[in-house]
């Protein structure tokens, strides 16, 4: 039998207005979660969806010695990258401060102009059937606000597809019981 706490890709990603509830761990994303490329993970790249939890560490050093005797976390970030391939203005909205998207006589624009204040969203990102916990079931993680960060630069050549790579931010939110957000692990 396989190890299941081994576990690969490919995870989704959604994204909602701060504030929507997030759905449980084994339920269908519902409400105003939508799906981050028309298709999800067969929008991204094969680079898959990276999660990165980072934290920068300070050091106190005494004068008695040059081994550090006290370590202070002094910045701390939950990061998520994936590039997507899906060039649809529905999707690059996310990459433009989720600008709205105007019909006007028969096409589609997007302002490119992302204005000075940012907004923020909630992100989910789910594995189905990526529980290391229990074969079958779903693991992900919720992010209750987050910022995307990233300058584009879409690349139009022959042969590859057109990448925008979204990079979202945590943004603490100091009144949430989970600031920084939460893995789950559906383990039933």
């Amino acid at each position: 039998m396989p190890d299941i706490k081994i576990i690969n890709g490919p995870l989704s990603l959604y994204w909602a207005p701060v504030g929507e509830t997030f759905p449980a761990i084994g339920a269908s994303p519902a409400g105003n979660w939508a799906l981050i490329g028309s298709s999800g993970a067969h929008h991204y790249h094969e680079d898959g969806v990276i999660v990165k939890p980072e934290k920068s560490i300070s050091y106190f050093r005494s004068l008695a010695s040059g081994y550090p005797i006290k370590a202070f976390i002094t910045e701390a970030d939950v990061i998520v990258t994936v590039r997507m391939v899906d060039f649809t203005l529905a999707q690059l909205r996310l990459a433009l401060n989720q600008n709205a998207i105007t019909s006007d006589s028969g096409f589609d624009y997007g302002e490119l102009d992302v204005g000075l204040d940012v907004n923020e969203i909630a992100l989910l990102v789910r594995g189905i059937g990526k529980s290391p916990m229990s074969s079958g079931n779903n693991m992900q993680f919720n992010l209750n606000r987050v910022v995307e960060e990233n300058s584009q630069e879409w690349s139009f050549v022959k042969g590859d597809p057109v990448v925008s790579e979204l990079v979202f931010r945590v943004i603490y939110d100091v009144g949430q019981s989970f600031p920084a957000g939460r893995l789950l692990q559906d383990d039933t």
